[in-house]
């Protein structure tokens, strides 16, 4: 900070000069007006004082958002090399306008005791990088604020033994509930960049301890774009068994028996929301015999299958899809034709699930008699 001195004062007519708050950073020393006493403006109310940060109505609160990311923070770190980055310290803390100056020091502990406690990083404490020094330039007083060019990192690494400096950039948005936090790993000695990367919490990890609704992540995100852009596909397979049940007009009445099915599918849409795929099953009524009237059905149905997924993603509750399948019967001279069917998928976690939907087969003609009309399955099902 700049000051003219009391026995220099300024021009009659002139404006008073600002005040100057020097500052570190990564690169030259960057230089940022602030307010005097007397061109500030009105303080808040007290009930907005009083509250640390502006929190947003939704019932996610701050500080998951901010657990969530140091969270990941710390995982991400947890895979680097500890010896290229420690000892490392914490040099800067930079907060969004709408955050209280002391939760910076807050901030600054909470993401100490993560890295602390779930890497291998040792982490040091720089008193230095936040001390103020002063010095006569000109004139003029100047007051510096912490390491402010590169001889300074270089001054500080060597006496305390840092290695690395962390540098933090923390926003908080309370319309939309969202943080974003970046930060920048560089080294003491010339400044190389070690590590970096940037995170932004919309309460997914918030939302999965409380609901356990899905929100992809953007890794995820990025990763399902690129598979689309490689034209990749997303494939899948279901094995089912269960019964099922066909009009008939003899005297043994519906023909109830057996029935398991294959099916290979590729998911694709947004959130993998569509299915579609190619279903292979057989309908078993018992072992052939002459005398017996009506003759065992047994049959060969293939198909092509689509399923809608009607439920958000959730990692606690069950997933029901909408499904509709078509595609023919085929039992050898006599009996063949045509079907389709529709019903719900309801997927239960993680591997089972239930299907169930109407069947309509179009008539034709089996042992003398008519074949078809409105039928059912049951199924039981195992997804990968």
């Amino acid at each position: 900070m700049r000051f003219r001195p009391a026995a220099d004062p300024a021009a009659p007519g002139t404006a008073k000069r600002p005040t100057i708050v020097e500052a570190a950073s990564t690169g030259a020393p960057g230089r940022v007006q602030v307010e005097t006493p007397t061109t500030r403006q009105r303080v808040a109310s007290p009930s907005q004082v009083e509250q640390l940060i502006q929190r947003s109505s939704t019932s996610i609160d701050f500080f998951d958002l901010v657990d969530d990311i140091m969270d990941e923070m710390a995982r991400q770190l947890a895979r680097e090399d500890p010896n290229l980055l420690g000892p490392m310290a914490i040099k800067l803390v930079r907060l969004s306008s709408n955050l209280r100056p002391e939760f910076a020091r807050t901030l600054e502990t909470r993401l100490i005791a993560r890295m602390t406690n779930s890497t291998n990083v040792k982490v040091a404490i720089c008193p230095e990088c936040t001390s103020v020094r002063s010095r006569v330039e000109d004139g003029q007083w100047v007051l510096t604020l912490g390491a402010v060019n590169a001889d300074d990192l270089r001054r500080i690494g060597a006496k305390t033994g840092v290695k690395t400096f962390m540098e933090v950039d923390f926003t908080y948005s309370p319309t939309s509930n969202v943080v974003w936090m970046s930060a920048v790993v560089y080294r003491a000695s010339d400044g190389a960049v070690v590590w970096s990367d940037a995170y932004r919490s919309d309460a997914t990890m918030a939302v999965l301890l409380r609901t356990g609704q899905r929100i992809p992540t953007r890794a995820e995100r990025v990763e399902e774009l690129d598979r689309k852009i490689s034209q990749r596909p997303y494939y899948g397979f279901a094995l089912g068994f269960g019964i099922a049940q066909i009009g008939y007009a003899g005297q043994t009445g519906d023909i109830v028996g057996g029935t398991i099915s294959g099916r290979f599918h590729e998911k694709f849409g947004e959130n993998l929301s569509s299915l579609f795929g190619l279903t292979l099953s057989a309908f078993l009524t018992g072992s052939p015999d002459p005398n017996r009237q009506p003759q065992a059905l047994n049959s060969m149905l293939m198909g092509a299958y689509y399923s809608y997924d009607l439920s958000p993603p959730n990692l606690n509750r069950p997933e029901v899809w909408v499904y509709a399948e078509g595609g023919g019967m085929f039992t050898g001279n006599e009996g063949n034709t045509f079907y389709v069917e529709s019903g719900l998928d309801t997927h239960l976690k993680w591997r089972m699930s239930l299907q169930g939907g109407l069947m309509y087969m179009f008539h034709t003609k089996f042992s003398g008699q008519d074949l078809g009309g409105v039928g059912f399955r049951l199924r039981v099902g195992v997804n990968w």
